[in-house]
């Protein structure tokens, strides 16, 4: 029995009759309405966590749900199935918990199409430079709903074209690893959003500077430039480069400790991983002293460094990550434009 049908029963009992029993409904509290406004209210009081709280957190197990958020395109040689993944099976995961989620707002489980689609009506995004990069295009496609199948012969340097939002947006992605066809894709598609990233193929300290200040950048003050003319609202992103994890079989759930991760990869230098960190700050002071208008940062580092347990079945591949389990650069994504339109 509810708790409004014990008190119309508790009234009866006094001895009150109907209309004095709805007289004192009226004025009484209701417990449903009550919550529900706390909860709104609760709501209305956060703010959309800023990156700085977002990277702050833990990987927490979310609840379980009828099936997987999309399934892998066959054929989808880049972004590698996770192991075990069945298609038809109910499905549970892992997501992002930043430590100020009580106070913050972040979106970690999902992609709110209707929302995302309302943030970048008319605009093109484009997600350009290492493989990971491609990785990330490819898991925003799936969750968009509108993958495009691979050809069958895939060029190493592929260019892929995702009409979004019911065909009024564009998303890009090129696989770009040193970032030399920046000019090009600006000149060939004029984006709203650059999303960019060169880190997973190592060049050392002196080549990295010289490359993104005598290309890379100069590419995006003209951008920038442009943009002001046009008074298009553009926003330029660097993502944070992840190192890969050696041992990465042994794992199968999120680890809790960035410095854990770090000393594990120093301890065992491959590929340069343990020289990433570095680069990461390298890059970051000097797009901070650069002459861009401005710039945000992507920060996956101290999010993906956790997550040893999530690189594909090869045993050889400790660097990709797969699919449909890593979208959480797709999901920052959205939280940028979310901040942006603030």
């Amino acid at each position: 029995m509810s708790r409004r049908s014990i008190k119309i029963a508790s009234l009866f009992l006094l001895g009150m009759g109907i209309s004095e029993i709805i007289m004192r409904l009226k004025l009484a509290p209701q417990d449903a309405t009550s919550t529900t406004r706390e909860v709104q209210e609760d709501t209305e009081k956060r703010t959309l966590c800023t990156m700085e709280q977002l990277v702050q957190g833990k990987w927490t197990m979310g609840a379980e749900k009828d099936k997987p958020p999309y399934i892998p395109t066959p054929g989808e040689r880049q972004q590698k199935t996770c192991r075990g993944f069945d298609p038809s099976a109910r499905w549970q995961d892992w997501e992002w918990t930043p430590e100020d989620h009580s106070r913050c707002d972040f979106l970690n489980s999902d992609i709110d199409r209707n929302l995302f689609c309302s943030l970048v009506r008319n605009k093109t995004i484009v997600i350009q430079g290492d493989s990971i990069s491609f990785d990330h295009f490819l898991s925003l496609t799936h969750l968009l709903g509108v993958p495009v199948a691979p050809p069958r012969a895939v060029p190493k340097d592929p260019l892929r074209v995702s009409k979004i939002c019911n065909g009024t947006s564009m998303l890009i992605g090129k696989k770009d690893f040193h970032l030399q066809q920046v000019g090009r894709i600006i000149n060939e598609f004029h984006p709203d959003v650059m999303i960019l990233n060169r880190g997973a193929h190592y060049v050392s300290d002196e080549q990295l500077i010289q490359h993104l200040n005598s290309t890379v950048i100069p590419h995006i003050v003209n951008w920038q430039d442009e943009c002001v003319l046009e008074k298009k609202d553009c926003h330029f992103v660097w993502r944070s480069t992840v190192p890969g994890h050696p041992y990465c079989t042994q794992f199968t759930k999120p680890a809790e400790s960035v410095e854990e991760m770090e000393m594990m990869i120093a301890t065992s230098p491959q590929y340069n991983w343990d020289k990433f960190k570095g680069q990461n700050e390298l890059v970051m002071d000097l797009l901070s002293g650069s002459s861009l208008t401005a710039f945000n940062m992507l920060d996956g580092y101290p999010i993906n460094i956790l997550r040893p347990d999530l690189h594909g079945p090869k045993h050889n591949d400790c660097l990709h990550t797969c699919l449909p389990r890593d979208n959480i650069y797709s999901f920052i994504t959205l939280h940028l434009l979310r901040l942006w339109s603030e």
